[in-house]
């Protein structure tokens, strides 16, 4: 008996301690399943973002967009069974919520980039073709669903006439930051018609976004139930306080004031960045108390927060980074994964869902281009580039697709509906490289036929020139290159001053990520700019020293600044693009190579010299390669003293040399320029060799001979106008059998001058420079450039090797013979 009370006082013990122990083993089952249940969560992600990284880097050759490689996987994962299986379902309820977290971000950025103000500019050009197209799209989509309901029911597209309004407005819009990538990728962003297509799509995507982000804050007022309308006019009352308090209280006494504290050139305060994030998102989210959606009332809040300012560019630049990287991809990827897309795909095609879809791609599209079209040619476009530009504008995004599928969620329109406005978002953005390649086509048979060079310039006309910068470290020879060509009244040019020297400075930058993540719509000649940090503050760098030299000395000489981004296998095409389309006479590159402090010279960037060797293959006019070793350490000019500068030109014959003479005749008129001009002429005892094939001689021997006249003749009126007419030029001629005589005479006159100026003469057929090719380290600079650029030739004297413009490339011939002279 007593036994039995032992065993029943000690029963409650081993139960507390077996419930203890299932406890434990059941938070320890908990905490594996988080873990598991996080790492599938954070694997699935990860895949799907490298899916989309490594889509995009394949169809980014072909000019596709990142919104067509993350649709593509979306539609891949979707609509495979397989696939799909190996995603949870937790997984895709945690997307929608970033979804939703994404394009709050989103429409904020969307409205940070943009301008109000420029809604009320109805004069510009850019402005009222965007109101043209959104005017015929509305119109042509209210009569073609009106149709489509009377004479087809059938396809169930009879929504009420606010829904045909919102889908009309979302039809109309155009995606301005993929028409901005594409412009700037496909380098069309220098050119008139990608800048109006930029600005025009500005202007469209700012007014359909206000106006369908308004519409849902007042779409309550049209319900029957009054306390649903009662909201509505609550919801616009709210803006309108918000709209007030933003532009009245948080942009002067908060936003004006962080701005003060992290002036350029210095470190962001933490604090402030970290406040500023705080009030936009409270700003943001604030519409949650009142029950309107906050993704839309974040485009509000983005268009009322000051758009300039450093912390705002800040800002931009790492929301696109997030959203451009990591959010959107998911948010495409979770959408496709909540759609039905089999009835487009085969065998499951559906024949009506087929023609809904083709009744509203047609409807935006020919709505787009009837209003675009029409006010194009009447502003002066030619009709061919006004169908191209409608479709440019009639562009679709990541915003049309999210505002499908938030219709689709609260029951506004069908399925069918939500996925049809998906495929035609994407189906818009496809085929634009192949439009944006038909105006790089037609603007380069647009050309003019006239070859582009200084020696074709005439006396007293505005010479233009594009001046390429690698960073602030090139600011020196830049300033030095305009001073040098900047006509004086006083110059041994005598008389007048002749015309005047436009540059074209060119900033160039390398396409990154994060650069890429930062670009946002520019001003003026600039269609975009980079707010990323690091190259903003080398861009203010080189702003102030430009604005140094125009205050000292910069009288006669007009700077225009251009940004361009691109990775450096493209990077020439935005260098020619801006000589092509300012009509320049010169295009000057500093040399990969640079100076060390010993003198020596580095091996340099070899993305530099990819940039320069193919500007020389491809540029609209001559080219002109500066290895500079003395041509000033600071903003302002070295040319400022009278006769402070030795200049030799090197003249051997050909159309290089002549263009060579043509800019240091240019140089000659500044008064601090002391020119001399060396002439090599071929010895009497040396013996000229016939130069081609046997079938070739003759062919040979007529170009030689013209280049020969064209030598004479434009050396001898040098001649005449500069050295014998008592100008202050000097001239010395020496007689060489070869090219190591050549170089001894070069040598032996190193140390007098401080620039030497010559032609590439690569195609020159010449004893004088016999030999030279064949161990030549750069042969872009022609065979005595390459031997001047190097340290054993001087470690003072910089170089300005120039290649006239080949105007062969003009002309499909299958041999140079065949040329017309």
């Amino acid at each position: 008996m007593s036994q039995n009370n032992n065993n029943n006082t000690t029963t409650p013990a081993v139960h507390d301690k077996l419930n203890a122990a299932e406890a434990k083993t059941h938070c320890s089952l908990i905490s594996s399943s988080i873990a598991a249940s996080l790492g599938i969560f954070f694997l699935n992600i990860a895949v799907i973002l490298f899916s989309c990284r490594l889509v995009h880097a394949v169809l980014r050759r072909l000019g596709q967009h990142r919104l067509v490689s993350d649709f593509s996987i979306g539609l891949l994962i979707g609509n495979s069974s397989l696939l799909r299986s190996t995603i949870e379902e937790y997984v895709i309820a945690s997307f929608a919520n970033i979804g939703t977290l994404s394009f709050c971000l989103y429409l904020f950025v969307l409205g940070l980039e943009m301008d109000p103000k420029s809604i009320r500019r109805w004069s510009g050009p850019a402005n009222k073709i965007a109101y043209a197209g959104i005017i015929s799209t509305v119109a042509v989509a209210v009569v073609s669903y009106t149709l489509v309901n009377h004479t087809a029911p059938q396809l169930g597209m009879n929504h009420n006439y606010g829904i045909i309004c919102a889908i009309a407005v979302g039809l109309s819009s155009t995606s301005s930051p993929i028409v901005t990538r594409l412009i700037t990728e496909l380098k069309m962003n220098k050119s008139e018609i990608g800048r109006l297509a930029v600005r025009a799509g500005i202007a469209n995507d700012m007014l359909c976004t206000f106006l369908l982000c308004a519409g849902v804050a007042l779409h309550p007022l049209f319900s029957a139930d009054k306390r649903a309308g009662s909201r509505g006019l609550l919801n616009a009352f709210i803006i309108a306080i918000e709209a007030v308090f933003i532009t009245k209280i948080i942009n002067p006494f908060l936003i004006l004031k962080l701005n003060y504290r992290n002036p350029d050139r210095k470190p962001i305060r933490s604090l402030d960045m970290a406040v500023l994030c705080f009030v936009s998102a409270f700003l943001c989210f604030s519409s949650m108390l009142y029950g309107f959606r906050p993704s839309f009332n974040s485009f509000f809040v983005g268009l009322c927060l000051p758009r300039d300012g450093r912390l705002s560019n800040i800002l931009i630049s790492r929301c696109n980074f997030i959203l451009t990287t990591i959010m959107l991809p998911i948010y495409i990827v979770f959408v496709c994964l909540s759609s039905n897309y089999k009835p487009f795909i085969w065998p499951h095609i559906e024949s009506g869902t087929v023609f809904i879809l083709l009744i509203v791609g047609s409807i935006g599209a020919v709505g787009k281009l009837m209003g675009t079209v029409a006010y194009s040619i009447h502003h002066g476009v030619q009709w061919r580039e006004a169908v191209a530009l409608g479709l440019l504008l009639n562009i679709k995004g990541h915003f049309h697709i999210f505002c499908a599928h938030k219709a689709a969620m609260a029951g506004i329109i069908d399925a069918n509906t939500m996925t049809v406005m998906g495929l035609v978002a994407v189906g818009t953005v496809i085929p634009m490289p192949l439009v944006v390649g038909f105006l790089r086509r037609r603007m380069a048979a647009r050309e003019m036929r006239s070859p582009m060079g200084l020696q074709w310039c005439e006396t007293g006309r505005e010479v233009k020139i594009v001046v390429g910068l690698h960073g602030p470290e090139d600011v020196p020879m830049a300033v030095n290159v305009m001073e040098a060509m900047r006509v004086h009244g006083g110059g041994v040019g005598g008389g007048g001053g002749g015309g005047g020297l436009v540059a074209i400075v060119v900033e160039m930058v390398q396409m990154t990520d994060r650069a890429a993540a930062s670009l946002v719509h520019g001003e003026g000649l600039e269609t975009v700019t980079v707010t990323d940090e690091g190259i903003v503050e080398k861009r203010e760098q080189i702003g102030f020293a430009l604005e140094a030299y125009g205050q000292e000395s910069g009288d006669g000489v007009t700077v225009r600044r251009i940004l361009a981004v691109s990775a450096f296998d493209h990077m020439h095409q935005d260098i020619c693009s801006a000589a092509r389309e300012c009509m320049a006479a010169l295009v000057v590159l500093p040399f990969h190579c640079r100076q060390r402090v010993d003198g020596e010279m580095e091996a340099g960037h070899p993305g530099h010299r990819i940039i320069n060797q193919k500007v020389l293959e491809g540029s609209p006019c001559s080219v002109g390669i500066l290895v500079n070793r003395s041509l000033g350490r600071g903003p302002v000019s070295s040319l400022s003293v009278a006769g402070s500068h030795n200049i030799c030109a090197v003249f051997i014959g050909g159309g290089d040399d002549r263009e060579a003479l043509a800019y240091a005749t240019r140089m000659a008129r500044h008064p601090g320029v002391r020119l001399t001009v060396l002439r090599f002429v071929q010895a009497a005892a040396a013996k000229t060799k016939p130069w081609g094939p046997g079938r070739r001689i003759l062919a040979t021997t007529g170009r030689r001979e013209l280049e020969q006249r064209a030598d004479e003749e434009f050396f001898a009126w040098f001649y005449d106008r500069y050295v014998a007419g008592e100008k202050g030029v000097g001239y010395m001629e020496k007689q060489v059998s070869s090219g190591e005589d050549t170089m001894a005479a070069l040598k032996g006159v190193e140390a007098h001058y401080q620039l030497f100026v010559l032609g590439s003469g690569k195609d020159r057929l010449s004893s004088l420079t016999a030999g030279m090719n064949e161990w030549a380290e750069f042969p872009e600079l022609g065979p005595i450039g390459d031997v001047m650029a190097s340290s054993d030739f001087s470690v003072s004297a910089s170089v300005m090797v120039i290649q006239q413009h080949r105007v062969a490339r003009r002309y499909n011939v299958i041999d140079e013979e065949f040329l017309p002279y």
